[in-house]
């Protein structure tokens, strides 16, 4: 009771907030994994880097914006879903260490999953920086008279974090923390008996993300977001969830290529030098004929990181100097990049390290 009045507080606040977004419900395309995930919180799987980014998190009650950036993934299979978060956070913080600990009383992560979107059975899955895990089943919404039962668990629920900075430390800067998330779809199949799991394609759930922070010099600013808004009802808002919708078609694609030795006969990008780099690298890359070219880099995340060509390139061999900086002329960090190269249908990326 002391989180739903906390919530409905924290309602009132933010309905004064500016940038409202109209009302609607956000969808996303779950596109489906061709290989194994692992469960670490690196995104680092091939699946991971060409999966889209949700909408940025907006503030639950009236949709305005956050301070903070946080953005979600998703991928299916056969036998799981699976969910990223990736959290801007100045200061990662946790306590928490115990399952079905109440860890929206610091910062988490959180999903609300209602397959056949009845506002029944529902199920709200928590976890923090930590890695601590919560899970409970909602009757239905607390609104209308719902309970929560702590005793259910969602066995097979699996998540990995990975904190770039320093968890616990306030002293500090921190950049973010990711937390990957693996849902057997078996264990959820009760909440919805007259659907499919796994889905077949073009099956649709419902589902919200959201996400607690506590900031500040106490920790105790704290700023709820949501993938898709909700009302003053809370986040226990079934009818204001986002829709999932499962596709059949692999994440990725049959035309996405990774070496040079696999792209069409004189077209692609035949490498970057120096590899490792820093502070900067020249890509080389080859045209059979004059065409419009797009070439862009990306971060293991697949969020965009710099345009560096859009327009028309000569045939035969062409190249350009990339400084390590972003579209807003900021030194990247140290990590692994992709130059991702587009002419009409055909696409080539390769591989970079930058190294501080």
């Amino acid at each position: 009771m002391f989180r739903i009045a906390c919530a409905a507080f924290l309602a009132m606040m933010c309905a004064f907030a500016g940038n409202v977004q109209a009302q609607g419900i956000n969808e996303y395309v779950v596109k489906k994994a061709v290989s194994p995930i692992t469960i670490d919180g690196r995104l680092s799987e091939p699946e991971w880097e060409e999966a889209a980014l949700t909408e940025r998190f907006v503030y639950y009650v009236n949709g305005s914006a956050t301070v903070l950036s946080t953005q979600g993934k998703m991928l299916w299979d056969d036998q799981y879903l699976y969910v990223a978060f990736i959290c801007e956070d100045p200061d990662v913080w946790a306590t928490l260490k115990n399952h079905d600990d109440h860890l929206w009383n610091e910062e988490v992560a959180e999903m609300f999953i209602d397959p056949d979107g009845d506002g029944l059975n529902y199920l709200e899955l928590q976890v923090n920086p930590l890695g601590t895990l919560m899970d409970l089943l909602m009757s239905k919404a607390y609104s209308d008279g719902g309970k929560s039962d702590f005793d259910w668990n969602l066995n097979g629920f699996t998540a990995g974090i990975f904190v770039d900075g320093t968890l616990n430390d306030i002293n500090d800067n921190d950049i973010k923390w990711v937390c990957e998330v693996r849902l057997p779809f078996e264990n959820m199949a009760f909440s919805a008996p007259a659907m499919d799991f796994p889905p077949k394609d073009g099956d649709s759930w419902r589902l919200n993300l959201y996400r607690y922070d506590y900031g500040g010099d106490d920790r105790k600013d704290t700023e709820l977001s949501a993938w898709n808004r909700t009302d003053s009802r809370g986040f226990h808002a079934p009818d204001k969830f986002g829709r999932i919708i499962f596709s059949q078609e692999p994440v990725i694609s049959p035309t996405k290529v990774n070496d040079a030795e696999t792209v069409p006969a004189g077209f692609g990008i035949s490498g970057n030098y120096p590899n490792p780099f820093n502070p900067s690298t020249r890509i080389d890359f080859h045209l059979p004929a004059d065409g419009s070219v797009n070439l862009d880099i990306y971060n293991v995340l697949g969020q965009h990181i710099r345009s560096l060509i859009d327009g028309n390139c000569k045939a035969g061999n062409n190249s350009i100097v990339w400084d390590g900086r972003d579209t807003s002329g900021n030194s990247v960090n140290s990590g692994i990049y992709f130059s991702n190269l587009k002419v009409n249908s055909q696409v080539s990326s390769h591989r970079m390290l930058l190294m501080k």
